[in-house]
């Protein structure tokens, strides 16, 4: 089975905690993405997603030049190794109720996988069905 390092996006974007939700959506706007991941001290600590700040931000009428990415971010950060497989990445993700998952050694960054990173990579194996199986058992299927 293929390991997330094979199939994470290696360019993860970052904003620090400090920064306001308007520079949020000018980063995540810029760079065409749906997440970003926040730092303190370069260490990673939380991730800001579209859902949060229409959540957590918008939806309250809130002032976004007053409210930082540590206010809104979900946390904490939900991570994984480069070396854990596909399998188990999706787990993690399932078991956590998330879409998104860092890849990280310790506070280093390697890249970030989607639930649609894992469904793209399903999609393209020739054995589809028994690789959905295999993603959503406990047990082997090949």
């Amino acid at each position: 089975m293929k390991k997330v390092s094979e199939i994470m996006v290696r360019n993860v974007i970052t904003i620090d905690g400090e920064d306001n939700v308007c520079a949020i959506a000018k980063k995540m706007d810029e760079y065409d993405i749906g997440s970003i991941i926040v730092t303190q001290n370069g260490k990673p600590v939380g991730i800001v997603t579209e859902r949060d700040l229409i959540r957590r931000c918008l939806s309250k009428c809130a002032e976004p030049l007053k409210i930082k990415a540590s206010d809104i971010m979900s946390k904490p950060l939900i991570c994984c190794g480069p070396d854990t497989t596909i399998q188990d990445a999706a787990k993690l993700m399932i078991s956590n109720l998330i879409r998104r998952l860092l890849v990280c050694d310790g506070n280093e960054i390697h890249g970030i996988i989607t639930s649609s990173d894992l469904m793209n990579t399903v999609a393209k194996s020739g054995k589809k069905e028994e690789t959905l199986l295999y993603l959503a058992s406990d047990y082997e299927v090949f």
